[in-house]
């Protein structure tokens, strides 16, 4: 496993979303302090992990009117659709003292799924170059953002050189088109952290840093371009 990898226990997964909202929180702030005017980005995941990680980084003393939220992936509906990553970020995250927060939406009603990313990674282009933080979850099945073992366009997606920022994914154990950011477009931030909880991820994740698995989440763990901090609970 590269040396850019960093494995924390905590015996709660509070714990481990309050270690996670302290991290994020700082190297926002690092973002932030550059200058009076400077910008920052935070890339999240949807899910129901990082919730209590939003609550607790709702609160951190943050100008957060400078600050922009993506999501690592969206499913291909509405924010006020209960499957939606944006809706998650504007209910739990983007609240308190976050709530002048900005949020980059994916999903654009009246624009076709396959026209998205291309739009999105314009938008992503207009925001200061690399993202401040990434916070990432991962299936049971190895995936982080959308980036789905059975994707045909997974190689493609996991291959750090490419230029492809976002992707229209698509699957068959999925109801929903998405849109995910690829590997490349998370490794530029200044650190990512990965928080997971319980037995089976944990297996997952330890399977993968052995490397010759099928899990997507070993082109992460094998990539020294950008530190990775995991954080994993029971």
């Amino acid at each position: 496993m590269p040396g850019t990898v960093a494995f924390r226990t905590f015996e709660t997964r509070i714990a481990a979303s309050t270690a996670a909202a302290d991290v994020l929180a700082g190297l926002v702030g690092n973002a932030l302090d550059a200058s009076p005017r400077a910008q920052a980005s935070l890339v999240v995941s949807g899910g129901s992990t990082p919730g209590p990680c939003f609550d607790l980084l709702s609160g951190k003393p943050l100008d957060w009117s400078r600050v922009t939220v993506i999501p690592s992936d969206e499913r291909w509906v509405a924010a006020t659709d209960p499957a939606s990553n944006e809706g998650l970020i504007r209910a739990r995250l983007l609240k308190d003292r976050a709530e002048p927060g900005r949020v980059l939406s994916f999903y654009r009603a009246g624009l076709d799924a396959a026209q998205a990313p291309a739009v999105i990674e314009q938008d992503l282009a207009r925001l200061t170059p690399g993202f401040s933080a990434v916070l990432l979850g991962m299936g049971e099945d190895g995936h982080f953002a959308s980036l789905f073992p059975d994707f045909d366009g997974l190689q493609q997606a996991l291959d750090p050189d490419s230029k492809t920022v976002c992707t229209l994914v698509q699957t068959a154990g999925s109801p929903y088109l998405r849109i995910s950011l690829t590997l490349p477009a998370l490794l530029k931030s200044v650190h990512i952290i990965l928080l997971i909880f319980g037995a089976a991820k944990r297996s997952v994740f330890e399977t993968a840093t052995h490397g010759g698995s099928a899990y997507p989440i070993e082109a992460l763990l094998r990539e020294p371009r950008v530190p990775l901090t995991v954080m994993w609970a029971p």
